[in-house]
């Protein structure tokens, strides 16, 4: 009797483990290649590109497109300006031209007031002269009713860019130093292109 267990027993190791472990295999298999392409769609270390679809090949080169649009927008480090369509090119030097007005504004560093038009160099006088209860007038260039901008953070979510609003905007969470509204999910980096956060709103 013990013969017969003991070759059950055998059999059961040579010939079933083997098929478990290749269940095992196949179910890491497709959790390594979510990881991989999740990687590859957030630029992340560890993306293996020829391990992609057709398919994901494409969603990952829209995205790298989105993250440099999205780098070039906020003046962050990883831009490629040579990736940019005409469009996008066009709202970026705005965007920079409204980082510039800010900072001259705020007294921020990075000020170059040759930059300026003669309306926000007239404003940028007026705030230094202001007392510091007055707030200065946002000449009309600010993009305040302009299209709101997105970008995927870290947690791959769609959210919005921070914006100028006259009122706080549904869905803000905080108030930067430069007057947007941030819609940051996250505190930590929250306006930290803008100056720094000037109140919390959630």
């Amino acid at each position: 009797m013990k013969k017969h267990i003991l070759a059950f027993s055998c059999f059961l190791l040579t010939c079933l483990a083997p098929s478990n472990l290749g269940a095992r295999q196949e179910s890491i298999q497709p959790q390594e290649h979510r990881q991989n392409y999740n990687n590859c769609l957030h630029g992340y270390a560890g993306c293996d590109s020829s391990q992609l679809t057709d398919a994901e090949r494409t969603q990952v080169h829209q995205a790298a497109r989105q993250r440099n649009y999205n780098n070039c927008l906020h003046g962050y480090a990883g831009c490629d300006s040579s990736q940019l369509n005409d469009a996008e090119r066009t709202q970026v030097q705005q965007a920079a031209r409204q980082r510039n007005y800010n900072n001259c504004l705020h007294g921020y560093s990075g000020c170059d007031p040759s930059k300026l038009t003669d309306s926000e160099k007239e404003s940028v006088a007026q705030s230094r002269s202001a007392s510091p209860t007055d707030k200065p007038q946002l000449p009309s260039s600010t993009g305040q009713n302009a299209t709101p901008r997105y970008y995927t953070n870290k947690d791959g979510e769609r959210v919005q860019a921070p914006t100028y609003s006259d009122t706080i905007p549904a869905g803000a969470t905080a108030q930067c130093r430069d007057g947007t509204y941030s819609f940051s999910r996250n505190h930590r980096g929250t306006c930290s292109h803008h100056g720094g956060v000037a109140r919390w709103l959630d």
